[in-house]
């Protein structure tokens, strides 16, 4: 007959007190069942009693939650062996032979039962490591030796917090033994973070790369301080601590181009410029150095007077003496180009003086931003 055990049902919320009740119940039946189990169910009454055991001991470092593991372990097994065993042929008999006309009986030979030296539940012919007990936290129980370290961080189990998952090992938090895949929190995954210990600021500026920028910019007044955070200051000696450029009277961005409200002027069929335009050529600059990640494109333009061939001449090199007159004033060559169209596209009738002079001009066209 099946010994009944009373079931373990939901134990999280057991006490330790309940939990070695339970663990007594267990060992209480393993005692009962012990030899015709070793007999019929050798495997399952060696995890019975050996997952007890650990229960117990669980219980007495304070480990509720492992010791209910293997209590419950235990249990079913216990069942498993008391079910596989409950036949005649496994009870504790004399099995004798009666040999033909003698009254002799002979007693046959137990046959040695299988041995689990390390008392790990898993018998010595299918334990790979007989003398060191599994450690049974579900990662590769089956194979009966203990693994200190399941995910092969370097971190043991015993201090790991992710046993499972490895620890990226990259300077940030990495005693904890799980993995961190933003560090600094910025919704930004350090794979693609250029600063992983830093988090991204979000103001509207360069947000993608991860980086903080404290002073868009780059006008050395910070971003808190400053109230044009991306316009950079003109330090024209007017309310220079605001982080506002002032407002410029010559010049202005529009759309794709910086507008020129007065003309280059030059010297008549020459290609240098009259100081009268340096103001001009000087508030191009600021708009430039205010904003450096822009490029342009400077062009020359003609009226319609003299061959093609001199005016396409003519205004290329306008266009270049314009690029190198901004050079002068610090702006980087690489970030523009000079080009001369002549008399190709005119914006007035070339018939009339005014329409002639109005197509004698500087563009300034931005081409990257």
């Amino acid at each position: 007959m099946m010994v009944a055990l009373l079931s373990l049902g939901t134990v999280g919320c057991s006490t330790g007190a309940k939990l070695r009740g339970q663990a007594k119940e267990i060992q209480a039946l393993n005692e009962t069942i012990h030899e015709r189990a070793y007999r019929c169910a050798p495997h399952e009454i060696a995890i019975a009693e050996s997952s007890v055991e650990f229960g117990l001991y669980e219980l007495n470092q304070g480990d509720f939650v492992r010791a209910r593991n293997h209590i419950y372990r235990a249990e079913e097994h216990a069942k498993k062996a008391d079910k596989m065993s409950d036949f005649d042929e496994c009870r504790d008999q004399a099995v004798a032979m009666q040999v033909e006309k003698t009254p002799t009986v002979e007693v046959a030979e137990a046959k040695p039962q299988p041995k689990d030296q390390d008392g790990d539940g898993l018998l010595d012919n299918e334990d790979q490591c007989p003398m060191d007990p599994e450690d049974i936290d579900g990662f590769e129980d089956e194979d009966g030796c203990p693994d200190d370290d399941n995910d092969g961080d370097g971190i043991a189990d015993v201090t790991d917090q992710c046993p499972f998952v490895k620890e990226d090992v990259d300077g940030f938090r990495d005693e904890d033994g799980c993995p961190e895949f933003d560090n600094d929190f910025d919704g930004i995954a350090d794979l693609n973070d250029q600063c992983a210990g830093k988090p991204e600021d979000f103001d509207g500026y360069q947000d993608e790369d991860g980086c903080p920028e404290t002073d868009n910019d780059a006008d050395g007044i910070a971003d808190m301080l400053d109230k044009c955070p991306l316009e950079a200051e003109d330090y024209d000696g007017d309310v220079d601590d605001d982080g506002c450029p002032e407002e410029r009277k010559l010049v202005k961005v529009e759309g794709d181009q910086i507008k020129l409200n007065e003309k280059v002027h030059f010297k008549t069929a020459k290609s240098d410029i009259l100081p009268q335009s340096y103001p001009l050529l000087n508030e191009v600059a600021e708009v430039l150095a205010a904003n450096p990640t822009i490029k342009v494109r400077i062009e020359g333009h003609t009226d319609s007077r003299g061959s093609d061939r001199y005016n396409q001449k003519l205004s290329d090199e306008r266009a270049a003496s314009v690029v190198q007159y901004l050079v002068g004033r610090g702006i980087d060559s690489s970030r523009m180009l000079s080009k001369g169209f002549g008399e190709d596209r005119p914006i007035e009738d070339n018939a009339t003086k005014a329409g002639r002079a109005a197509n004698r001009r500087v563009e300034i066209h931005i081409t990257e931003r």
